[in-house]
């Protein structure tokens, strides 16, 4: 794995976890100690509490082991960055297309990561729950850092990240994360406005805040899939006017949506029969919902709204 996807699954920890919220004030974290983040390439440590658009990709890029060269903020991103060796700067005008990585930049106000250049999702820090520079710790109403479709702000231009070093095995500590012999759960979500969006992989986070989730706030799922559940592992998906489907059932009719997901990983073996699904949703518009295991309470969500979020992961039974 690169460090430069090592520094995209920071970034996405960033904005997913509701403990980090919009802060210019705060915005290196509080100090208080270190969120422990399952990537693909092993654990990384990323410090609690805020962060504000360009803190947020300095400190992913960072901890990843990519140097910023001293950046700050927005105004020295294209200077310091550029001066490493591991970014080149794009001019909107020249007709490059962002990758996963890559960073959109306004030098005056304003900078997003960008997740995926099909379809073009960009993942920033935006505001307080205020609507302000500052606020309570923590993102307390789910907006003030999150994914989103690409917009113009309007962009000066792009970093390409062009650091292409391997990333090294940082797994060697004491954080609980699923054995590696255990396929992890994938799960991707149709919505009308983006079709199919990217394969999430289901990895655990020893601070039980989610890593990954499936879905763009706001847009409702019409439909999903599922692997790595295991051979007899199954998922059901409950509509707003169809019911609920069979199990391993997709939804074929876009004009229906989401309310309701049970998911069942089965362990084939003695190597992952110690191990049970472990998800939640977000209604639209709101806020998670409880973790759910397995089909144990019938699954998870039943809001008329349908569902625009979606975290899977696995925990030891």
């Amino acid at each position: 794995m690169l460090k430069k996807q090592v520094a995209v699954e920071l970034m996405k920890h960033l904005v997913t976890c509701n403990s980090h919220g919009y802060s210019q004030i705060s915005r290196w974290g509080d100090g208080s100690g270190k969120c422990n983040v399952q990537t693909g390439a092993g654990v990384y440590q990323l410090e609690r509490g805020d962060r504000d658009c360009s803190s947020a990709i300095i400190s992913a890029y960072e901890a990843a082991g990519i140097s910023c060269g001293g950046a700050t903020y927005t105004g020295n991103m294209r200077q310091c960055m550029c001066g490493t060796g591991n970014f080149r700067w794009h001019p909107m005008s020249s007709g490059y297309i962002a990758q996963a990585g890559d960073v959109y930049l306004n030098e005056a106000n304003h900078t997003a990561m960008c997740l995926s250049a099909v379809p073009d999702m960009l993942m920033e820090f935006a505001i307080s729950e205020n609507g302000t520079i500052d606020g309570k710790e923590g993102d307390q109403n789910g907006h003030e850092s999150h994914i989103r479709t690409y917009y113009d702000y309007p962009w000066d231009g792009i970093l390409e990240c062009i650091n292409n070093e391997t990333a090294g095995d940082k797994s060697g500590n004491t954080v609980e994360t699923i054995k590696s012999d255990i396929p992890a759960p994938e799960y991707r979500v149709y919505t009308k406005e983006d079709g199919w969006l990217e394969w999430m992989r289901g990895l655990s986070c020893s601070d039980g805040c989610g890593d990954d989730y499936a879905g763009v706030p706001g847009h409702v799922h019409r439909s999903a899939q599922f692997k790595n559940l295991g051979r007899n592992g199954w998922f059901q998906l409950t509509m707003k006017r169809q019911g609920l489907l069979e199990k391993n059932q997709e939804n074929k009719d876009m004009s229906d949506y989401i309310i309701g997901y049970t998911i069942f990983y089965a362990g084939e073996n003695s190597g992952t029969k110690g191990y049970k699904a472990k998800y939640r949703v977000a209604p639209s518009g709101k806020g998670y919902l409880k973790w759910e295991y397995n089909d144990e309470d019938g699954g998870a969500g039943d809001d008329m709204n349908g569902v625009d979020r979606l975290q899977l992961t696995l925990e030891k039974v």
